[in-house]
């Protein structure tokens, strides 16, 4: 087996629960800590930056700080560099440290707020090697346990109040102003290199073999109903209950590439696999997770569903010939899609049909489980529609003419295989 493709985590996920993107090629997030200080005792602005490519990326931050409140009273906070420049190692992910000083004459008030402009010039050549929506997150990190619990604690943010400039806010504590001012400066600290990207894909290397005999023993009986059943719930969980029509298209592609269809589609492989290279992290962890297979599959599930996609869009493109945009287009609605199901975006129809019910109409007929008649699966799925059409009127169309086209082809199969109808 070829070496696992272990992806490039998303490190600003760990600690930020927003993010801005920014052209494409940042993630970043801002905070503050404390969250309090006296006059002349420095805070920090907190700039969480994570480079979404294989270049060098530079990063332009500017401080915008109000020199007057709400009722007009004079303000004066000091910054060393109001406008910062840094370039981000491809892949990197680091955060800016920048002091913070409230002075003379600023009152002492709550929720003071400052504005951070993040600018960054895309390269001219870059490959994207993260998603826009998030990821994985790391398993190597250049930070002590302590260090990685206090950044959590802080509430780093996205809120835009203008547009590609972040919100953050701090209070001013009633007190004497210092009688020795000090002076900090500006600084740059690493989370996250390739370094640790390299040490983590050692280790999964290492693991792949005892992943592989599992993996492949995995067979489509074993694993639908509990995907069937889990892709209700999570959807739901999600905002966005499914009919059980369309529960059934949903879960065969998701059966597909857990058994064994990575392996069996063209430009795909299981070395590849999002879900193969989370079961190898998840054996590193704990090599017995795997003695529960339906535990196993709840931790691989968002994986599972992002190869899904991929793969679905792929056969769906090769039956009809849709154009569903390129590779990084396809890898980004992936992303979001799981984003989403993990409660960090919205579900909406689209996600519901576009490629997963499409691909589970082309995947009917072989995906068929013992007892289970594909027919019975085709009337649900239309009858799902209708009550959607019935919802939304035209605006889903276009995917609905194309979901029409493949339940005549999946009929004509059934009858060509003369599956009987009851």
């Amino acid at each position: 087996m070829t070496d696992i493709q272990q992806p490039y985590p998303d490190v600003l996920g760990m600690f930020a629960a927003e993010r801005l993107t920014v052209e494409g090629v940042l993630h970043c997030a801002i905070g503050v800590h404390p969250a309090a200080a006296p006059l002349d005792q420095p805070l920090e602005l907190l700039a969480l930056l994570q480079n979404l490519t294989d270049q060098p990326l530079p990063v332009r931050l500017t401080i915008r700080i109000p020199v007057r409140d709400a009722q007009g009273n004079l303000l004066n906070f000091f910054t060393p560099k109001p406008k910062l420049g840094i370039t981000l190692a491809g892949g990197d992910c680091g955060l800016m440290r920048i002091p913070l000083t409230p002075q003379l004459p600023t009152p002492a008030s709550k929720r003071y707020g400052v504005r951070v402009g993040v600018t960054a010039s895309a390269p001219p050549e870059f490959k994207q090697i993260r998603p826009l929506a998030g990821g994985e997150p790391p398993r190597q990190l250049a930070l002590s346990p302590a260090r990685q619990t206090a950044l959590r604690e802080i509430a780093f943010g996205a809120k835009q109040s203008v547009e590609g400039q972040i919100d953050v806010a701090f209070n001013v504590l009633p007190g004497q102003p210092a009688l020795e001012l000090t002076n900090p400066q500006p600084r740059y600290e690493p989370l996250w290199t390739v370094k640790e990207l390299q040490q983590d894909q050692q280790q999964i290397n290492a693991m792949a073999g005892q992943a592989l005999t599992f993996a492949r023993a995995i067979d489509h009986s074993q694993v639908h109903a509990f995907l069937l059943e889990h892709v209700q719930n999570v959807f739901t969980d999600a905002g966005h209950a499914l009919y059980p029509g369309e529960a059934a298209a949903i879960a065969k592609p998701l059966t597909y590439v857990v058994a064994g269809g990575l392996e069996r589609e063209e430009a795909f492989s299981l070395a590849e696999g999002r879900w193969f290279v989370r079961l190898c992290r998840l054996m590193i962890d704990d090599p017995t997770v795997i003695q529960s297979l339906d535990a196993t599959l709840t931790q691989l599930f968002t994986a599972i569903v992002q190869d899904a996609v991929l793969v679905s869009f792929h056969i769906v493109h090769q039956d009809t010939g849709v154009d569903f945009g390129d590779a990084q287009e396809q890898a980004d609605y992936a992303s979001k899609l799981v984003a989403a199901l993990e409660g960090k975006g919205q579900v909406s129809l689209e996600h519901i049909y576009v490629p997963l019910a499409l691909a589970g109409v082309l995947l009917n007929a072989q995906r068929k489980l013992p007892g289970e008649n594909p027919w019975h699966t085709l009337v649900a799925l239309q009858a799902a529609r209708d009550v959607r059409i019935n919802e939304i009127g035209d605006e889903f169309s276009e995917v609905f003419g194309i979901l029409n086209d493949l339940i005549a082809g999946a009929e004509k199969l059934l009858r060509e295989m003369r599956v009987p109808r009851d």
